[in-house]
């Protein structure tokens, strides 16, 4: 199954599980309904002259306004404490890591675990062209496990536990972290927050339960004044309490199914990530031989969002298959009495072994994408080993810059400067004005690296450069857009890579505590078959001088979308008149809204359009990527193009 199938099947289980809570919430809403009912008419005979003399229908008749107000009370009150809940679980996965007593990790770290931690969830992030999640260790647990949260790969977090980094060997560590990446390509951090939100909807009710029972066990009535109010408040408490605990239940059976689902997929999906099924395979027999549990906190909630439960559960109320499944499906000889003894890694261990140069890396890195017919096969993949040797590939001054919260910024800026030098030179004098002599320095040190490493890792640094960029204050992220767009109205004559740059810092940063810097945007819409076209269009033209051969690359584009050629296309005489970046933007701007299915037909367009030539620019293949990233579609930077 492809990327695009995934997430069509995502889409089809998010509305199939909203659609199962959703009869559940009705179930729930009618039998609190019933009960609440029954115990408002003993209330109202207790009170009455009549006692006894009314029947059933009679009572209705007379209160069936009271009965639907319950009914939509009760419907309204679930679905209100979904939509609580979910709120706050949108606050990113950093807030849900958070939440858990997760602390923040970043490549400026001196512990070497921690380091080597970072360097693989990079290097995860580079392999599969998705941003790079905030990282967090739960320092207080001593148990192997991990989690990813997050509603998008934008604002993803992933987590592990102090006993992971203890115990695990890097290949194992590298197991678990693909594990929870295929839950961020997949989708399943969405569908597990949406479990959440749901859930917790049919909790509330057991939760106000508890609350009438408690108040009605300390209220302290007068004699023979209120009986049947209190008699009424006790049922009426018993009874959601029951429902509610049934309720809770019901939502518990359908998070398990779904999420043993998952989970198995998680790890085939990581095994083929990964190439080493031992890593994985490692990780589970340690969490066998030691423990998975998280004992700071109540971890029931998240329990299926988790690497491995460790709860006790079984059975159909298990979040994850059985471990001993799982590592025979990874290791079918596996004995449980060969289960390790839990033993903490030495921290001499916890560092990277010396890694190849930048030539040695990157060739290591385009290899498996020669074997690859399309980039879009490739989509939602992750290639590990070609991500470990991208990342070795990057100098470590531009590494470590990208990594700082300092510098990360000034990373930006010197991918904005010009390669012509006098044109550069104004650039870094605005750059001093703004920022000081000491920063335009760095940021002309910088550019320096970044003009003497191959064209092939600019995309690559500034997406290392993107958590840290998350965390700065809304002033700064404008801040930085203004001084972008200032440094670039000094080109003679706009970069393509310019918009590049800017269009992955709005897809990236979109979501941060500011407005990210965004290219500009045509000021009419265009409809989906003029965005394509015009998509088409900039594509061919940038990727030609001559008329000719980018009216053949667009021709190969429509051909490949399945349309035909119509007669108010563009001539691309000259091919600088479709160069328009704003009408390129509006396009992107209208497709990201196209289905799953869609979006890859659109994609394959603009692969044939850029392959016509049998020619690919370093600038061609950063252009495919970040259309892809506009459409949410993640491209390994390695894939063949």
């Amino acid at each position: 199954m492809d990327f695009f199938a995934r997430q069509e099947q995502s889409r089809r289980t998010s509305r199939a599980l909203v659609g199962a809570f959703a009869l559940a919430f009705v179930l729930v809403a009618l039998a609190t309904t019933v009960v609440v009912a029954a115990a408002m008419r003993l209330y109202t005979e207790n009170n009455a002259l009549f006692l006894g003399t009314e029947s059933w229908q009679q009572w209705l008749d007379g209160h069936g306004g009271l009965v639907l107000g319950i009914a939509a009370g009760t419907f309204g009150l679930m679905v209100l404490a979904s939509l609580y809940r979910a709120a706050t679980l949108a606050r990113g996965g950093g807030h849900v890591a958070r939440q858990l007593g997760g602390t923040r990790v970043t490549g400026e770290s001196t512990d070497p675990l921690e380091r080597r931690l970072v360097n693989v969830v990079e290097e995860m992030a580079l392999a599969s062209g998705l941003p790079v999640p905030e990282i967090y260790v739960l320092e207080q647990e001593s148990g192997i496990n991990a989690f990813a949260a997050g509603l998008t790969s934008n604002d993803a977090a992933i987590a592990v536990t102090r006993g992971a980094l203890e115990q695990l060997e890097r290949a194992e560590l590298q197991g678990v972290v693909a594990h929870e990446f295929s839950h961020i390509l997949n989708g399943d951090m969405r569908l597990n927050q949406q479990l959440i939100g749901l859930a917790f909807g049919i909790l509330v009710l057991s939760l106000v339960g508890r609350w009438l029972l408690r108040s009605v066990r300390y209220s302290r009535p007068r004699r023979g004044r209120n009986s049947g109010g209190i008699a009424a408040a006790v049922a009426i408490g018993l009874a959601l309490t029951i429902i509610g605990g049934i309720g809770v239940l019901l939502s518990r059976l359908i998070k398990a199914g779904v999420s043993r689902q998952r989970e198995r997929l998680a790890d085939a999906s990581a095994v083929q990530f990964t190439r080493e099924p031992e890593g994985l395979a490692g990780a589970l027999k340690k969490i066998g031989g030691h423990s998975s549990r998280i004992v700071s906190v109540d971890t029931e909630e998240v329990a299926h969002m988790l690497f491995e439960h460790g709860s006790r559960f079984s059975g159909w109320f298990a979040t994850h298959p059985p471990l001993l499944e799982r590592i025979r499906a990874l290791d079918p000889t596996f004995d449980p009495r060969d289960l390790p003894p839990p033993r903490p890694m030495p921290a001499a261990r916890g560092g990277d072994m010396a890694e190849p140069g930048a030539t040695a890396a990157l060739a290591s890195a385009g290899a498996p994408a020669a074997t690859s017919a399309s980039p879009l096969e490739r989509a939602g993949e992750i290639a590990a080993p070609a991500g470990q040797a991208l990342h070795s590939a990057i100098p470590d001054e531009l590494l470590q810059a990208s990594r700082s919260r300092e510098s990360s910024l000034l990373v930006v800026v010197a991918l904005a400067l010009s390669g012509d030098a006098p044109t550069r030179a104004k650039q870094l004098a605005l750059v001093e004005r703004q920022l000081g002599s000491t920063r335009a320095e760095l940021a002309r040190r910088l550019h320096g690296e970044l003009e003497r490493a191959p064209g092939e890792l600019r995309l690559p640094v500034l997406e290392l450069a993107l958590p840290t960029l998350r965390q700065r204050p809304r002033e700064q992220i404008a801040y930085l857009s203004d001084l972008l767009s200032r440094v670039q109205t000094l080109e003679p004559t706009p970069r393509l890579f310019d918009f590049v740059l800017l269009r992955v810092l709005d897809a990236y940063l979109r979501d941060a505590p500011g407005a990210a810097a965004a290219p500009p945007r045509a000021g009419r819409p265009l409809d989906p078959r003029s965005a394509v076209r015009a998509l088409l269009a900039s594509v061919a033209a940038f990727g030609h001088e001559q008329a000719a051969a980018a009216r053949a690359a667009y021709e190969a584009g429509l051909k490949c979308v399945g349309w035909t050629v119509a007669a108010d296309d563009p001539t691309f005489e000259p091919p600088a008149a479709q160069r328009d970046l704003a009408r390129l933007d509006a396009a992107l701007a209208t497709l990201v809204s196209l289905r799953p299915r869609d979006k890859q037909r659109v994609l394959r367009g603009v692969l044939a359009a850029i392959r016509a030539d049998a020619v690919t620019a370093v600038e061609e293949r950063e252009l495919f990527r970040v259309i892809a990233i506009a459409l949410g579609t993640p491209i390994p930077p390695g894939a063949a193009i």
